[in-house]
């Protein structure tokens, strides 16, 4: 109860009665509450704007590891709010409060993790929290995956015999497609591209990342995606997902 009267009071902008609240329940051990106070402190709301206790109180509901706690000292260690920049901790802290399903956090890892598309795993756990995050509804996120809003033809007509082919089989002719068709054309802009995952089952999944000069572009909207799109539906057929980022 003392919560709700708090989450009342302080939409109410009555940022006295929920600091008071909060501290009760944060006595109480709530995670919550103590992840609640840091905020007030790290906005001044209610009070003057105090990073160092914003980020005890952060450190605190993070010992009960709550999402919203380990998200913003995330954010306070990537944009240096109240500390030294330090990019490790900040990635750290995201992946904490993206396993309980943070779309923020999600969306700012995944642009971490995305940075340098080398590390084919580092990619793949990139891909998989921006796609999360994109088919939350997160704007940004979503103009950088292409395919988010792309609606799959499940009435198509199957391709019988690439669908009967094993799943190595399957790839490798992808992999042909996307060596004959697509990567010459992003090679010759600088660009390349990397196969995250194919998914045969229980529809058809490609998860492909832009390297080099496309990197890091919200290509989601070009023609660049619906060429790759196109290519691979002709290779399978429609009933197909690919995401592109």
């Amino acid at each position: 109860m003392k919560h709700q009267e708090a989450l009342k009071a302080y939409r109410a902008k009555d940022f006295t009665t929920a600091l008071s609240l909060w501290e009760e329940e944060a006595k109480e051990k709530s995670d919550q509450a103590m992840a609640n106070l840091g905020l007030m402190y790290l906005k001044g709301e209610g009070v003057s704007k105090d990073f160092t206790k914003a980020k005890a109180w952060f450190e605190k509901g993070s010992e009960y590891d709550n999402d919203s706690a380990n998200y913003n000292l995330a954010l306070m260690y990537q944009s240096r709010i109240g500390v030294e920049e330090d990019v490790e901790k900040a990635v750290s802290y995201f992946r904490r409060a993206s396993r309980h399903n943070h779309q923020l956090a999600n969306f700012r890892l995944g642009l971490l993790l995305l940075k340098d598309r080398t590390q084919e795993e580092q990619v793949k756990e990139g891909f998989e929290c921006m796609l999360s995050a994109a088919k939350s509804g997160h704007a940004m996120a979503r103009m950088q995956m292409g395919g988010v809003d792309r609606e799959v033809n499940r009435t198509a007509t199957p391709n019988k015999p690439f669908r009967e082919r094993s799943v190595e089989e399957q790839l490798e002719v992808v992999n042909d497609a996307i060596d004959r068709y697509i990567r010459p054309m992003l090679i010759k802009d600088g660009g390349n591209i990397m196969m995250i995952e194919y998914i045969s089952e229980p529809q058809i999944e490609i998860r492909l990342a832009y390297q080099g000069a496309c990197a890091g572009c919200s290509l989601s909207a070009t023609s660049t995606y619906d060429l790759i799109n196109n290519t691979l539906m002709q290779v399978i057929d429609e009933n197909i997902q690919v995401y592109v980022i």
